[in-house]
């Protein structure tokens, strides 16, 4: 995996002096997007819902530019075809093929097999890898803590003819998570843990998820140990916070280590083609 020498979550967070030539750079840059780029229709989204919001991955992961005059479709598609949204849906991709092989295997040893995705948001990766398996094979519970996401994972839902158990909830409360049952053989967290800054929140979270999982269950997760765009977003991009879109990268053994003390084991790591996500599996 990649090593990087990218500035720190901590150097990030603390706004450029105003004389320093990057801060006229990303000024003229947040201007542009805040006029012009509204034209494009990815980028009204990303400031209506955040840019790192369910929503905005799920205009990413359809990848169908459009936006308002020639001008605005042209922009959404260099928009679009970004570094970092071509490797969110190479992640996409990927995660699809880990979660079918996934289930395909617990189908064999289990009926219904129960899928627990905690943070969904639009809900596509599950929906599609649903599509391709037996109705009556899979008990998937959706969730996500955003009730536009949760929305926009209902219609999809319907619009597909999937049937799945899709609510608001939090995915780092105790209370929530306990209400899922039965245990779930199969557990998803997908680009949650990658865009909450908060080291002991994700570290506690794999203690959580491993309490909740079935005997022998498979978490699927995502990491991010590397981002070429770390900056620019950090400096140009609101959050769904509201707030600059600054990310933490951690890496594979930092990661690593605090799954294997929650009692995790067995880690297989595949990353997409870009080494900006991975997709890993491990077992209860």
């Amino acid at each position: 995996m990649l090593q990087t020498t990218l500035p720190t979550y901590e150097t990030l967070s603390r706004p450029l002096p105003r004389w320093h030539p990057k801060a006229w750079y990303y000024q003229l840059l947040r201007l542009s997007l805040r006029t012009v780029g509204q034209l494009s229709h990815g980028i009204q989204i990303g400031y209506r819902y955040g840019f790192d919001s369910g929503v905005m991955l799920e205009y990413v992961y359809r990848n169908q530019p459009s936006g308002m005059t020639p001008l605005g479709t042209l922009i959404d598609r260099c928009y679009l075809n970004s570094q970092g949204w071509r490797g969110i849906r190479q992640r996409g991709r990927l995660l699809k093929s880990i979660l079918y092989q996934v289930l395909q295997s617990y189908s064999q040893q289990a009926t219904p097999v129960v899928l627990l995705d905690v943070a969904c948001g639009g809900g596509r990766y599950d929906l599609e890898v649903l599509q391709t398996l037996p109705p009556d094979a899979i008990a998937a519970t959706l969730r996500d803590y955003k009730l536009e996401n949760v929305n926009k994972a209902r219609q999809l839902a319907r619009q597909m003819g999937i049937h799945a158990q899709i609510e608001q909830a939090d995915a780092f409360k105790n209370g929530d998570l306990n209400q899922v049952q039965p245990s779930p053989h199969v557990v998803v967290v997908s680009g949650l843990h990658e865009i909450l800054p908060n080291d002991a929140l994700i570290r506690h979270h794999f203690q959580q998820l491993y309490r909740i999982m079935a005997t022998s269950g498979t978490l699927i997760f995502t990491i991010q140990p590397h981002h070429p765009q770390l900056e620019l977003i950090a400096r140009v991009l609101p959050a769904h916070t509201g707030h600059p879109w600054v990310m933490r990268l951690r890496s594979w053994e930092l990661i690593r280590q605090w799954a294997t003390a929650a009692g995790f084991r067995d880690f297989q790591v595949q990353m997409e083609p870009s080494q900006i996500f991975g997709v890993v599996t491990a077992q209860k």
